[in-house]
C-alpha cells in the first residue's frame, strides 16, 4: 500500500472514531435531555456566548415563560431587579470556570408573582478539557423561606415584648433540669416533689442545671440591679429554703402540664421583700424545656390592700361573735367561781376535790380553746401556704361557726375520712369559711341547714386530683343577675350600712391565690351551694406534731432555766418541771437570766423563756446566752404569735399551755442531748 492509500485509510479510521464519539455524545445528550426533562427542578445549559441551549419543562412551570420565550430572552432575565446585581455578580465568573451552590434570590415570573428559588450552577467541558457552557439546575424554596421569615419575625416581636414588658421576665434553658428528672424517673422515682426535698443535692443539681438566657428590663428595674449579669448564674445563690420548695412545686407540675402558677414573697437586691405571682411557661411540649419564660407580676401593693379588707372582713364579724363568746366566758367563770367556793368548803373530801379539780380544769381548757380562736380571728400576719387539713380546720373551727350562725340554724358536717391534702394558708382559709358560713347565715332569716362537706374528686378542667369543700345552705337562693355578680367587689344585696360587698370577693381572690377555683350554683327559693376545688399537694405531707405529750408520770433529769416576767406562769411551768424531776432555775426578764447563767457552776440543758418581756425580748435573750452556753437548747413561749418573728427551725410553745404540751416539747427538744 503506497503512502496515499495510507491516509485515506487513517483519515476513514478518524472519521469512523468521530463518528462514533458524535453518536455517543449525541446518545449521552439525549439521555440528559430525558433525565433533565423529567426532573421538577429547573434545568438549563447556555453556550459560552450566553445563548440558551437547553431547557427543561420543570422552567416553564417556574418561570410562568415558555421554552420558547427564554429562548428568545437575554441571560437571566426573570431575577428580581433588587437581587440582579449580586446574581450576576456570581452567574459572571461561571464562564471563566467558577460555579455556586444553593444561592437564594427571588425569581419574577412572567405574572408579575414573587418566587424564592435555590440555585446551584456551575460549567461545562469538553472531553479535550475545554469549557464549552455552563449549566444549572435551580429549585423553588419559597415556603420555606417564608416559614424562616415569619419565624424570624416573629422572634423580633418576641424579642421586643420581652425586653419592652412591664413585668418581670427571665427566658431559661431547662433541657438539662428535664435530663435530671427523665433519668431520676428512669431509676424508679416516681414521687419526683418528695424525692428531691429530702435529697439536697439531687435539688441542688437541679438547680444548678437552669440556664438562664435573658433577663428583660424589668426584672432588672423591680430587682434594683445595674446588669444584667446579677441576675444571671447559678440560682443555688439565691435561693432560700422558700425558693426550694416552690421549685420543687414547679417540678412536679411541669412535668405534667406546661404552666406553673405561685404566688411567693421574694427579697430584692436592697433586701426589701416583694410579694409577686410568678408564671412558669414551658414553650412547646411538657416534654420540651428548652425554652422556658419566667414572668413576675409584683403584687405587693394589691396583698396589702387585700390585707386591709381581710381586716375589716373580720371586724364585720366581731360583733357577731363578742356576743356567743362573751356568754360561754360567763359559763365558764361560772364553773370555775363556783367549784373554787365548793372545794374551798370541803377541802377534807377528796371526791369532792377530785370531782372539782376536773371541772376547772375542762373549764379553763374550754376557755384556752376560745382565746386561741380569737387569736387566730384577729392575727394580722404574712401569707404562709403550707401543707392543711381542711377536715382539722374545720373541726378545729366548730364551735366558733356554731356562734356565728346562732341557736336557729342547724349546722350539719360531712367530711371525707381521708381528705387528699391541700397547699393553703391556715388563716385564709379560715377566713374563706367564716365568710361563706356568713353568707349562709345572712340567706336564712328564719332558720335552716347550714351543710359543710369535703369530698375527693378528679377534675377535667383543670386536669387532675383536687379537694372538693362544699357549702350549702337552704336559704332563699340567688337569681340569675345575682350569681353572675356575686363574687364582683363592693357587690352586694343588703341594704346600705349592712355590708361591705367584699365578703365573697375576698374568698374568690383567697381561693384563686391558693391556684383553686370556685363557682356557685343557687336558684330563687332553693338555697345556695358554693362550689371549692382546690388542687392536691404532690408528694408526701409531714405530719404535724401531737398537740400534747402522752401522759407519763417517767421522771426526768437535769437543769431548766425558765424566764417569764408574769410570776404566776413562771410559777406553773417552774412547778410543772420540778414535778417531773427537772431542777429549775428562776428569772423574771433577760438580765436576771444571763446572770443566773454566769453563776451557776453546772451545765443548764434548756431555757424556756418568753417571747414578749419587759427591756431585752426573748430572741435577744437567746443570743447574748449562746457564747455563755453554747450547748444550751431554747424553747420559746407567747400568746401573740402574730408578733413573733423567729427561724423556721426555732421551737415555739403557743400560750396558754397544758402541763402535757410543756414537757412533751422540752423532752422532743432534749432528746439525744445528755
Amino acid at each position: 500500500m503506497d503512502r496515499h492509500e495510507e491516509l485515506e485509510a487513517q483519515l476513514a479510521q478518524e472519521r469512523l472514531v468521530r463518528k462514533r464519539l458524535e453518536d455517543a455524545l449525541r446518545h449521552s445528550e439525549a439521555r440528559f435531555r430525558l433525565i433533565a426533562k423529567g426532573l421538577t427542578e429547573m434545568v438549563m445549559t447556555y453556550d459560552m456566548d450566553r445563548r440558551l441551549t437547553f431547557v427543561n419543562a420543570a422552567a416553564q412551570s417556574l418561570t410562568g415563560y415558555t421554552i420558547g420565550e427564554l429562548e428568545s430572552a437575554h441571560f437571566i432575565c426573570w431575577v428580581h431587579p433588587d437581587d440582579r446585581e449580586r446574581m450576576l455578580a456570581q452567574w459572571g465568573p461561571l464562564f471563566e470556570g467558577a460555579s455556586f451552590h444553593e444561592e437564594e434570590y427571588r425569581l419574577v415570573t412572567k405574572d408579575g408573582r414573587i418566587k424564592w428559588v435555590s440555585a446551584s450552577w456551575g460549567p461545562i467541558y469538553d472531553d479535550a478539557g475545554r469549557q464549552v457552557g455552563v449549566q444549572g439546575h435551580e429549585h423553588e424554596v419559597t415556603e420555606r423561606h417564608m416559614s424562616e421569615e415569619a419565624l424570624r419575625m416573629r422572634e423580633e416581636r418576641y424579642r421586643s415584648l420581652f425586653e419592652d414588658s412591664p413585668f418581670p421576665m427571665w427566658e431559661e434553658d431547662c433541657s438539662g433540669v428535664k435530663q435530671f428528672v427523665d433519668e431520676l424517673v428512669a431509676r424508679g422515682v416516681s414521687d419526683l416533689r418528695a424525692y428531691l426535698m429530702a435529697n439536697r443535692s439531687a435539688l441542688e443539681e437541679c438547680v444548678r442545671r437552669v440556664r438562664i438566657l435573658d433577663v428583660n428590663r424589668a426584672a432588672l428595674r423591680f430587682y434594683g440591679a445595674t446588669g444584667k449579669d446579677q441576675l444571671l448564674g447559678d440560682l443555688n445563690r439565691l435561693f432560700d429554703e422558700r425558693s426550694y420548695e416552690l421549685f420543687c412545686d414547679e417540678l412536679g407540675v411541669l412535668v405534667r402540664q406546661p404552666i406553673y402558677k405561685a404566688e411567693f414573697e421574694t427579697p430584692i437586691l436592697n433586701g426589701e421583700e416583694r410579694t409577686v405571682s410568678m408564671i412558669v411557661s414551658a414553650d412547646g411540649s411538657p416534654e420540651d424545656w428548652s425554652r422556658v419564660v419566667v414572668t413576675f407580676f409584683d403584687i405587693t401593693d394589691r396583698k396589702r390592700l387585700e390585707e386591709q379588707i381581710l381586716q375589716s372582713q373580720k371586724l364585720e364579724s366581731l360583733g357577731r361573735l363578742a356576743g356567743g363568746i362573751a356568754h360561754d366566758f360567763n359559763n365558764l367563770l361560772m364553773v370555775i367561781s363556783g367549784y373554787s367556793d365548793l372545794l374551798l368548803n370541803n377541802l377534807a373530801n377528796p371526791d369532792t376535790l377530785r370531782r372539782g379539780l376536773n371541772e376547772i380544769r375542762r373549764a379553763g381548757e374550754r376557755g384556752a380553746e376560745l382565746t386561741q380562736q380569737l387569736l387566730a380571728f384577729s392575727r394580722k400576719q404574712a401569707t404562709q401556704p403550707r401543707a392543711l387539713d381542711v377536715n382539722a380546720l374545720i373541726r378545729d373551727s366548730q364551735g366558733m361557726l356554731q356562734r356565728l350562725i346562732g341557736e336557729d340554724i342547724e349546722l350539719e358536717f360531712k367530711l371525707h375520712p381521708d381528705p387528699w391534702t391541700i397547699k393553703a394558708d391556715r388563716g385564709q382559709m379560715h377566713q374563706v369559711l367564716m365568710n361563706l358560713v356568713v353568707n349562709g347565715r345572712q340567706a336564712m332569716p328564719d332558720g335552716g341547714v347550714l351543710t359543710i362537706e369535703t369530698s375527693n374528686i378528679r377534675l377535667d378542667d383543670p386536669p387532675g386530683e383536687h379537694l372538693c369543700l362544699r357549702i350549702r345552705d337552704t336559704g332563699v337562693g340567688m337569681d340569675d343577675e345575682t350569681r353572675r355578680h356575686a363574687f364582683e367587689p363592693f357587690f352586694t344585696t343588703k341594704g346600705a350600712g349592712k355590708g361591705t360587698g367584699l365578703g365573697l370577693a375576698t374568698v374568690f381572690g383567697i381561693v384563686t391565690q391558693a391556684g383553686g377555683q370556685i363557682s356557685v350554683s343557687s336558684e330563687p327559693g332553693r338555697g345556695t351551694t358554693f362550689h371549692l376545688h382546690f388542687p392536691r399537694l404532690a408528694g408526701a405531707v409531714p405530719a404535724e406534731p401531737a398537740a400534747a405529750a402522752e401522759r407519763s408520770a417517767k421522771h426526768e433529769g437535769g437543769t431548766l432555766l425558765v424566764v417569764e416576767d408574769q410570776e404566776e406562769v413562771r410559777g406553773l411551768a417552774c412547778t410543772i418541771l420540778r414535778e417531773r424531776g427537772f431542777d429549775v432555775l428562776e428569772a423574771a426578764d433577760g438580765d436576771e437570766a444571763l446572770t443566773v447563767a454566769r453563776r451557776f457552776p453546772g451545765p443548764i440543758r434548756l431555757m424556756l423563756t418568753d417571747i414578749i418581756m419587759p427591756g431585752m425580748n426573748g430572741k435577744e435573750l437567746a443570743a447574748r446566752l449562746a457564747p455563755l452556753r453554747p450547748d444550751t437548747r431554747v424553747i420559746y413561749m407567747s400568746g401573740y404569735t402574730d408578733r413573733v418573728n423567729l427561724d423556721d427551725n426555732a421551737q415555739l410553745l403557743e400560750k396558754p399551755f397544758t402541763a402535757e404540751r410543756l414537757i412533751g416539747m422540752v423532752r422532743e427538744v432534749l432528746k439525744g442531748t445528755g
